[in-house]
């Protein structure tokens, strides 16, 4: 018995140096801290006025800027907040082409920050309430990167006719391949919830059920009949590159583009790309 409670204790003692040792490096090897903040800085100089919020379920925030009469909309990964896509805010070509919104999803940013929501439908619902303020006339162009994607995927299942394009960036859609690691079920205990960074402990309270979430999509794949984009690097290591080729079985209308030697982080490593999409569906190339 006093074995056994050793080896627990040990345990213990492990998960508390393990996990935050592991939300230390996610944070401090992600390579485009500084490239955010910079972009973040310039919106929030750029555009005084840019912030909104709104209650619909608690609290729900997003940044605006552009003058256009089609509306983009951008959703970020786990973790994350509207500033992963300052940069495109802040694209002066984009500006004049479109309005722009870069929600904070909920759990992170200002949207109900540290209170997670498993329920991708919930997700989306309350996502879907800054659209309606801020749609016009024009079309709706969704960008959804990493956890984004099965939103915007869940947002145009809703709403089959309201949209005019997705835009899938290292989207994680196939269920087959969520794979919950031995940490990710050690983060789930109250005792590492409470030491874990808040971001971190969002993400994984989001993540652990999105397997089930992502099953419960399969069969709405059909409703989306808009046009579609998807931009997956090849060596992504965090959602594997098989995610583009589930796209493109569940929707053969599909543009895809597949990078050699482009990892996850392609809304900061390769810009570019998602610009030439984006402005594809504008009508500008």
């Amino acid at each position: 018995m006093r074995r056994i409670e050793m080896k627990s204790i040990s345990m213990r003692t492990l998960s508390r140096r393990t996990l935050p040792a592991l939300a230390l490096c996610l944070f401090s090897c992600f390579p485009y801290s500084s490239q955010i903040q910079h972009d973040r800085e310039a919106i929030l100089k750029g555009f005084p006025d840019s912030s909104r919020t709104y209650e619909f379920d608690g609290k729900n925030h997003y940044m605006r800027t552009g003058t256009g009469k089609d509306l983009l909309v951008f959703i970020h990964g786990s973790p994350g907040s509207w500033d992963s896509f300052a940069g495109f805010l802040n694209d002066s070509e984009l500006a004049t082409r479109a309005r722009m919104i870069s929600v904070d999803r909920p759990g992170f940013g200002q949207s109900t920050p540290g209170i997670p929501e498993p329920s991708l439908e919930k997700q989306a619902l309350r996502i879907r309430q800054a659209i309606l303020k801020e749609k016009g006339t024009g079309r709706v162009i969704l960008v959804g990167h990493s956890f984004g994607g099965p939103l915007i995927a869940k947002l145009a299942m809703l709403d089959p006719d309201s949209y005019h394009a997705l835009i899938f960036v290292a989207a994680s859609v196939d269920p087959d391949l969520e794979i919950v690691h031995w940490y990710q079920n050690v983060g789930s205990w109250k005792v590492i919830q409470a030491i874990l960074p808040q971001d971190l402990d969002v993400t994984n309270r989001e993540i652990l059920p999105l397997r089930q979430e992502l099953i419960q999509l399969l069969p709405l794949w059909k409703n989306i009949k808009c046009s579609v984009s998807v931009i997956q690097g090849l060596d992504d290591t965090l959602v594997p590159p098989g995610n583009a080729d589930f796209i493109e079985k569940q929707l053969p209308q599909a543009r895809i583009i597949r990078v050699p030697g482009l990892n996850h982080f392609v809304p900061w490593a390769r810009p570019d790309l998602v610009k030439k999409e984006i402005l594809r569906e504008l009508g500008g190339i």
